[in-house]
Parts: C-alpha cells; sequence; structure tokens
C-alpha cells in the first residue's frame, strides 16, 4: 500500500523523484554540504543547489524545491534529506 501511495505521488508531482534522488548524492557527499552550509542566504543556497543537482543530472525549478521544503517543514513529503534541511531552516 506504501509502495502504490508513493508511485502515485510520483506520477502526480514527477519533480519529487529528481529533488529525492539529488538530496540522496548531497547527504553523502561532504563536499557538497560544506559548499551548501557556507551559503549565506535563502538565493544564494537555491541557486547553488540547483547548480549542483543540474551537474548531477537531476533538474527541478526553483518553485518546486520551494514547495517541497515548505511542505517538509510542515511536517510532510520527506523528499530532502535531514542534514540538508538543518541548513534550510536557517535560510527559509
Amino acid at each position: 500500500m506504501l509502495q502504490s501511495a508513493l508511485e502515485r505521488d510520483l506520477e502526480a508531482r514527477p519533480y519529487e523523484r529528481p529533488i529525492r534522488e539529488f538530496g540522496e548524492i548531497v547527504a553523502k557527499d561532504s563536499d557538497m554540504l560544506t559548499q551548501l552550509d557556507e551559503c549565506p542566504d535563502q538565493d544564494s543556497f537555491i541557486e547553488k543547489y540547483l547548480s549542483m543537482a543540474k551537474k548531477h543530472g537531476k533538474e527541478f525549478t526553483r518553485d518546486q524545491l520551494l514547495v517541497a521544503v515548505q511542505e517538509q517543514k510542515m511536517g510532510s513529503n520527506w523528499i530532502i534529506p535531514k542534514s540538508v534541511l538543518m541548513m534550510v531552516r536557517d535560510r527559509f
């Protein structure tokens, strides 16, 4: 049942897959985490995150990322790793 719900959500919101996949890449790469943590504000964080994602073949828009962040901050739809969310909390 959980798998079918996940598949339904991915069909309705296909941008979540690349956000989730890139989040898994970032969570395992201390250099990327450091670069993101050095971003002083929301705009620079988003630009860096999108740029890094694109270099890894994961594309999503600024608005799609903001939707994912907002939903996760409200306690639902966990697609961003906690290590990144901790940085997001300080900037968003």
